[in-house]
Parts: C-alpha cells; structure tokens; sequence
C-alpha cells in the first residue's frame, strides 16, 4: 500500500493548499459568526495612513511567546534556511568546508551594527554560539551544536568551528541562530530592522534601526498589541485597531477573505498534527500495529473537516526539502485492509453483544492526550477517533493541559499522545523526535538511530541524500505516529501597506521592506 507522491508544489516554496468543494461547504460556518463578521466589516473602513511618522500595528494572541514575535523583528541569524532547505547568506556572508568535513569557516559581513552602534564582529559570533552550548535544554533540541569542539578567531570577522565528527552539512543548517547580546541594563540588543523602545505585558513598542545594514526600514514604528485569545486579535482588525493580524483562525479564514481591506498571505508550516504512539508500550510496540492504524485514517476528510481545506497531507517530514528528491511517502486509506492486518495479528472485531466488550465492539482500545489549551487539536482528535471506530479501534481522548501532558510523554505512562511535530526544515530538528538522544525522544524504533547518524556525519551532499532517504523510508515503514496533516498559517494585512510576499517565507520577516500604499497601489504587493 506504499503510496510515493511527487511533490505537489512545483517550485520550492509554493504554497500546497487543498481546498476541495466538499471543504468549502464545511467552512461557511455557523450563521450567528457569519452575522458577527458581516456586521463588523460593514461598520469598518480602513483609517489613512497619517502624514508624518509610518506606523503599523500587530494583533498578537500569544502574550506568552511575545519574546519570539520580538525577536523576529530585531534580530538576525547568522545563515537562513530556506523553503527547500538550501542554507542562505545572512549575517554570515559566505562559508568554506574542510574536505573532511571537521571544519567550518565563516566569513561574515563587515557593515553590521548593533541597536546600540557597536559593531558585530566575530567575537560576537562566537559569544552567541558559545551561549547556545552552554543554555540548559539547548543541546538537546538541536543536539548539533553538541559536535563542536571550538570556536576560532581568526579575523575580525572570521571563524572557524572545529568540530569532534564530520558534521558540517548539518552544522551550517544549525547556525539559523539568532544574533543578541546583553546590553548595558541587561537587556537583549540586536542587529535586526527594529529595536524595542517599549516594552509591556498588552502593548510593546519598536522602532525602525537607523543603521540597519540592510537599509533603514520606510515603516517608522511596529506596535504590538497582545490579545487574550486569536479570536480577540481578529475583531479587533474588523475594527480597525490594528493593521496586522499575525494569526488568522482558521474558522475566521473565509470571512476574512471577502473583506476587501486586507490581504491574506499563506504558507505552510515546519510543524504537522501527528497521533505519536508510545513505541515501547504494547501493543504499539509491533510496528505492524501502527502500520495497520496508518492506513485507518482518511487524511483528507481530517482536512477537509477539522482544517476547513487548509492543509496538506503530511508523511512526517518537511515535503520540500532537497534532500528528499521531491518524493513524499504517505499512507492510502484501506479500512478493508486495516481489518484484515489487525485480524491476522489477533486483533479480532468483537461483536456487540460479547459481554466482555459490551460497550464497544473494539479489537483494541487505548487512550490518546490532547493538549486542552491547544483549540485547532480538539476537531483533528474527535474526527480520528470517529474514523477509527469504524475499524474496531476505540481511541478514548485524555484532555490535559499542554505543559502537564508533555511531562507525562516523558514518562512511560501513555499510549499515544496528539502533537503539533517539527517536520524538520532544518534537517537537524529530525533529532528531537526520532533519535534516542532527543529532548523530545517520545518514539524509539528500530533503524532510526543508525540511519540519523549517518545523515550527521554527512560530508557530501550525495551522503546526505543517500542518509536521509534511508531514514524516509524506516520513518514510513516503522511508522511511529499517524501523521495527519501539515499545519499552514495565515496572516491578515491592511491594504494600505505593500506587502514584499516571497514564495516560502513568511511575510513578517519581509515586514522592514513594506512601504505605505497610495491610491493607485493600495493592496499591491511586490513581487520576489
């Protein structure tokens, strides 16, 4: 039942959304938010952009990863990885290898300043790398930086990071950090676009850097407003309190769209809903088990129902990346194949009037967590759980919240839990989840380790091909979690502003390069 899909997207980076008839009529909606909307986008008209000083508000409804927004609009990272994977110059402007693959130079811009008007140099360089290794948690998020022996400085803006094994490939992929230092009051001081000059719980406040090497952003001020929940942010854009909301609900999508004042810009996601099974505890200890669930799951109804149509198939791993050859490897849905596999393992359909199973007629019955606190999961696990029905599974759901359920799957006390992966852009990533020594090793199999440890210690990019599609396909075979769907966001923008939209890139890290709209030009965006 092997199915090899080619990828979808045509060029690296464009936007594979599914939004099948079916999908459309499930998205209008219940009549009383219909109303809602319609009344608060006819009593709404955009403000013009006041003469002077450029300032554009964000709606944000995740008070507690401000930081994170923050930190996108006034910091750099030392090389980018982009849609397909390819690392990009950045703060970093060019790179060397050694022929081993034990070494790595880095040659970095020379006209970089810090919101303070120091300049960055290469010790900077090596202070943010040397933080990293040393940050409690790190390590075990991108165990990477763990092969670094020592950082060298060999100019004012040279380095060389000497490492204990060949793994530089993966090494350059793990210099996507963020440049900062500690400024004179403790603060964080970066090189980014924007600088903050205020700071609160409901509203933070940056400005545009001066100096910024790039060019001096047209956009004066940013002010970020946070909100309660998504919901909040979004009626506040139909009351034009804000010019961008940074996260579009998914039942709010449609109606969204038809207001003629914004732009919707969308791209997919490194993360994908996946029901992740405790591969130490049986049953899902047989890998003939999770294969046989696998192909229980109508992917597209999941989409088409709980994601409204916006999303993609996912087999686990990010679709665009280079290194997979555009191949994708994702699972049919053969409920009559389903029955037969789970009866030839003993797994039997019992009938309702067994005594012993009176209440389901279940072959197999286990529990799955759902993070409370985390809304777009609850219609994804309800929809599973009625799909698996139909084979003779019962998936009883276990609502908790997310921090109190992430402690528990560092355990051994559960069966499978429902998360939001890291499909790995950063190829690194692979190694939260699917190698023993990840923060997040939640799923050990066979073949994973051995297969990882050949992509780390990569030196071509052949070896690198040749490593992470063995890994694909032990990932598909051994099937350690049904991956459901590729998670896509949406940001909603004010006409008034041209937006720069790249294919693949989210259009925040554009946001220093926007400029005001006239008349003429008003909801124009440049192109790449």
């Amino acid at each position: 039942m092997v199915r090899i899909a080619r990828n979808r997207r045509g060029r690296a980076g464009e936007r594979r959304t599914i939004r099948s008839s079916s999908a459309c009529r499930r998205r209008r909606g219940s009549v009383a938010l219909a109303l809602l909307v319609a009344s608060l986008v006819a009593c709404h008209g955009r403000t013009s952009p006041t003469s002077g000083e450029v300032r554009l508000t964000i709606g944000y409804a995740a008070p507690a990863g401000l930081s994170e927004l923050a930190s996108l609009l006034t910091s750099d990272i030392l090389i980018h990885t982009g849609a397909d994977g390819r690392v990009e110059p950045m703060l970093a402007k060019s790179w060397s290898v050694s022929d081993d693959g034990t070494s790595v130079t880095v040659e970095l811009r020379e006209d970089v300043s810090f919101h303070d008007g120091s300049l960055f140099t290469a010790a900077d360089a090596k202070a943010t790398l040397d933080d990293l290794r040393e940050l409690p948690g790190r390590l075990a998020r991108n165990p990477i930086l763990e092969d670094i022996e020592a950082i060298v400085i060999e100019g004012p803006h040279r380095i060389r990071i000497d490492l204990t094994r060949p793994s530089a490939q993966l090494l350059l992929l793990a210099l996507g950090v963020r440049v900062e230092k500690p400024g004179l009051g403790g603060e964080r001081v970066g090189v980014g676009p924007f600088y903050i000059e205020t700071q609160g719980i409901e509203e933070t406040t940056l400005r545009a850097h001066e100096d910024y090497y790039l060019g001096r952003s047209d956009i004066d001020k940013v002010v970020i407003k946070t909100y309660a929940s998504v919901r909040m942010a979004w009626a506040a854009m139909m009351r034009s309190e804000i010019d961008l909301l940074f996260d579009v609900p998914i039942e709010a999508r449609e109606f969204v769209e038809a207001d003629t004042s914004v732009h919707l810009f969308s791209r997919d996601t490194p993360y994908a809903y996946a029901l992740i099974f405790n591969t130490r505890r049986p049953p899902f200890d047989d890998d003939r088990v999770r294969v046989a669930l696998s192909h229980a799951v109508d992917r597209q109804a999941i989409i088409d129902g709980a994601l409204r149509g916006w999303g993609s198939i996912a087999s686990g791993l990010w679709p665009s990346h280079w290194v997979y050859g555009g191949k994708e490897l994702t699972y049919d849905y053969d409920p009559e194949g389903v029955d037969r596999q789970l009866s030839d393992l003993g797994l039997f359909a019992r009938s309702p009037n067994d005594p012993d199973n009176a209440s389901f007629p279940s072959r197999l019955r286990f529990t799955a967590i759902v993070g409370e606190d985390q809304a777009q999961l609850e219609p994804i696990a309800l929809q599973v759980q009625r799909q698996l029905r139909h084979v003779g599974v019962d998936m009883e759901l276990d609502a908790k919240p997310q921090a109190e359920m992430d402690q528990q799957v560092e355990g051994t006390d559960w069966d499978a839990a429902l998360l939001s992966l890291n499909t790995a852009r950063s190829l690194g990533r692979l190694f939260m989840y699917w190698h023993s020594s990840g923060e997040f090793a939640v799923s050990g199999f066979a073949g994973a380790d051995e297969a990882l440890d050949s992509l780390r210690s990569a030196v071509t990019e052949a070896d690198a091909i040749k490593a992470a599609s063995a890994f694909q396909k032990i990932l598909f075979d051994k099937a350690p979690a049904i991956f459901l769907a590729n998670a896509e966001t949406t940001r909603a923008v004010g006409r008034r502003f041209v937006v720069v939209d790249e294919p693949g890139r989210d259009v925040i890290e554009t946001l220093w390069r926007w400029g005001v709209a006239d008349d003429r030009s008003a909801g124009a965006t440049e192109p790449n």
